[in-house]
């Protein structure tokens, strides 16, 4: 009988990565070194070299792994409230529940806020740091505006709908980031209603909403 062969590559890894993760974790980015990893990993300066040959390689892939935490901690989130994932809903349903999900996600220990600044800081000088955030951020937005055409794609044109998305993602990433750096900055609750409020109010106006939407926003409380 034939028996899968073991990925040892993906599963060194992978050991990597984890012992990585847990460096920012407990020691926080300025002290993520390969030193360090070989600590946590239990591996020679060689063996990590064969596989991520630089350092920066091995942050791409944490950054890859916090994004995979991410959406875990959402998961989480939507089982405790009892709701159901964002996605298993569409359109304004969808954009609505990730806006909560994205502010009421917890920051304490979250080093996915500092990488990206660290990636920022840094894409004039690394084109792949450059283009794993514009990969990223491309990805949301080509999401958003999914959901935003299947509102309102009767009414308006694609370009308006992803300068929207854009704006929406703006808005979440300027968020994100003030309360990674001062968790007190604003009661994510109340950012949410009133970034959601704003939000349905302007495309109400602008675009309006199908019926469906519209009825269940008001019995929500929804400014109509």
């Amino acid at each position: 009988m034939n028996q899968s062969r073991i990925d040892i590559s993906f599963i060194r890894k992978e050991q990597i990565v984890d012992a990585a993760v847990c460096v920012i974790a407990q020691q926080g980015l300025q002290n993520f070194s390969l030193s360090e990893i070989e600590k946590k990993a239990r591996m020679s300066r060689g063996q990590l070299t064969y596989y991520f040959p630089a350092k920066e390689d091995i942050l791409l892939a944490v950054f890859d792994r916090f994004l995979f935490l991410m959406q875990l901690d959402f998961q989480v989130q939507d089982k405790k409230t009892g709701k159901p994932s964002a996605d298993q809903l569409e359109g304004w349903e969808r954009i609505s529940r990730i806006i909560e999900n994205v502010l009421a996600r917890p920051v304490e220990g979250d080093g996915f806020h500092a990488l990206q600044y660290t990636f920022l800081s840094q894409i004039s000088h690394r084109a792949d740091f450059r283009l794993r955030l514009s990969a990223l951020y491309e990805e949301w937005r080509i999401k958003i505006t999914g959901d935003l055409i299947q509102e309102f794609a009767p009414v308006t044109n694609a370009l308006d709908l992803r300068n929207l998305a854009t704006l929406i993602e703006a808005v979440l990433h300027g968020l994100s980031m003030q309360r990674a750096a001062d968790p007190d900055a604003f009661d994510p609750k109340i950012m949410c209603d009133l970034v959601v409020n704003i939000l349905f109010t302007y495309m109400k106006s602008k675009f309006g909403l199908n019926k469906q939407v519209a009825k269940k926003k008001r019995s929500e409380g929804v400014p109509r």
